[in-house]
């Protein structure tokens, strides 16, 4: 028996070359040198016999495929002026001819044949030669229209509006989106406040009443807000602040937050994903953190089968008062390394526990807790519980243990647990003593009764965390954290 659905029609998750441009070139270039990572970014990379699209195998239905900066200028573009045509580049994809919308239905073509869901193109907020000054809102506005169209012709699903001239300007951002809902409907249209990889200074009164009234209106603007660019020894904090702050300034938007990478908190929160891993990871030897594991990503894009992201502004949400804080030490090293720090601690809080349509989960543990995210979604009913890892002095991405409770699941709905647990409670709304209780790893195809292996008592299952651990093991990735999904019958 296989609890997992077919792939919907509709994501708003994508895969994003970033990362890997710069890791597949930073494992080829001599130590000291420049990274010039959108230079990575050609047919070979994307399509050769070793090109990164020829992975994810078992989610590419899931995924949008999502080419990220470099895609439409020459090699070598480090003028910034030169960006935002939207014309895929000859000199990096020789084989596609005819106008730009032509050329791009052939690239969207090759992304649908390998079969992703689709293409997505990340886009600066700005036309190319803007200064910033102007052409002219009209000029832009015929500029924005006509990709619009292009997009529309080719069957583009995705915008991943960046930085660029009027990254900040909130009112051209609304006018790349209307352009989008005018000439392409169905493009989905993302924003994000452009920032750096840590939290902000919240001692300053001024700067953060912008930055929260900046990301209120750009809630607003589009259908999508990405938290962000992170440093990836606080994947999990920095992105938690963010989504939390996302959600309490949301005031009924309807604009799905992504989470980017950290793939159990958007099965966790309800959130979409920007999936920046790749499995070639797992055979680089310089990169700078561990690398990250690619069935964690499927875990998550399989349970958005069941439970797909949902707008912020769509359900009540709750924050916990008490924050936690990570730390690390970043040694000696290159600066401009990313996240362009060295020999410093760096510390980042935030939020104990967030959840949507539900109440906080209960979480006890000895020791230190992990972050956890919960959501009730309002359409399908499913629960999702994730357990997110702390970086503490020597402790890099480790989830310390704990019991976590969690009240209002639906007897008929499924149950997604993600990350590592000491034990796992379950209220439900109805009494499920006389019910079997299958569970699934999310990555595989066969469900297990595991009736045996936990306890209901009344209205509550208890779940022991091996439970988890032992049906979500996979040979030679011990460092994954689990993803579940449990369905009661009667």
């Amino acid at each position: 028996m296989n609890l997992i659905p077919s792939p919907r029609k509709t994501t708003f998750n994508y895969w994003c070359t970033w990362d890997t441009q710069w890791n597949v070139l930073k494992e080829n270039t001599p130590p000291g040198h420049p990274i010039p990572t959108r230079d990575r970014m050609d047919d070979a990379f994307l399509f050769g016999p070793d090109g990164v699209f020829h992975a994810f195998d078992a989610a590419r239905g899931d995924l949008i495929a999502l080419l990220d900066d470099g895609w439409d200028v020459p090699y070598g573009a480090a003028d910034g002026r030169l960006f935002g045509s939207l014309e895929v580049d000859a000199g990096r994809f020789p084989s596609l001819q005819g106008t730009p919308a032509q050329r791009l239905r052939a690239l969207s073509d090759r992304v649908r044949a390998l079969g992703y869901r689709g293409l997505g193109l990340w886009v600066p907020a700005q036309m190319p030669g803007d200064n910033g000054a102007g052409p002219g809102w009209e000029r832009a506005r015929a500029h924005w229209d006509e990709r619009a169209r292009w997009s529309h012709e080719a069957g583009v699903l995705y915008w991943k509006v960046d930085w660029g001239v009027h990254s900040r300007n909130i009112a051209y951002r609304e006018m790349m989106t209307d352009c989008a809902r005018r000439y392409a409907p169905g493009l989905i249209v993302e924003h994000a406040l452009c920032q750096g990889p840590f939290e902000p200074d919240c001692a300053n009164p001024i700067a953060l009443a912008g930055r929260e009234e900046y990301i209120r209106q750009v809630l607003q603007a589009g259908d999508a807000l990405r938290t962000y660019d992170i440093a990836p020894e606080f994947t999990h904090a920095t992105t938690m602040y963010r989504a939390a702050e996302a959600l309490r300034l949301s005031g009924g938007s309807g604009a799905v937050i992504n989470v980017e990478d950290d793939a159990i908190l958007g099965a966790g929160l309800g959130c979409s994903l920007g999936v920046m891993r790749h499995p070639k990871e797992a055979d680089m030897v310089r990169l700078t953190y561990p690398s990250r594991i690619a069935e964690e990503s499927v875990r998550a894009l399989h349970w958005h089968r069941v439970a797909p992201p949902f707008p912020a502004g769509d359900t009540p949400f709750a924050i916990s008062g008490q924050q936690l804080e990570d730390a690390w030490y970043y040694p000696k090293r290159d600066k401009s390394l990313w996240p362009c720090t060295c020999d410093e601690i760096v510390r980042q809080s935030a939020p104990a526990a967030v959840s949507r349509n539900m109440v906080l989960p209960v979480v006890e543990a000895e020791g230190e807790k992990p972050f956890v995210a919960s959501s009730l979604h309002p359409d399908t009913g499913a629960l999702s519980l994730a357990a997110l890892p702390r970086t503490l002095p020597g402790h890099l991405c480790e989830t310390p243990l704990a019991r976590v409770a969690v009240c209002g699941a639906q007897a008929e709905a499924p149950v997604g647990l993600f990350g590592h647990f000491g034990a796992v409670e379950i209220t439900f709304m109805e009494e499920i003593g006389a019910r079997r209780v299958f569970a699934q790893d999310l990555c595989r195809e066969e469900a297990v009764d595991v009736t045996a292996d936990v306890r209901l008592e009344g209205k509550t299952l208890f779940l022991p965390g091996s439970v988890l651990e032992a049906l979500c093991r996979l040979e030679g990735r011990e460092r994954a954290l689990p993803g579940a999904m449990l369905v009661l019958r009667a």
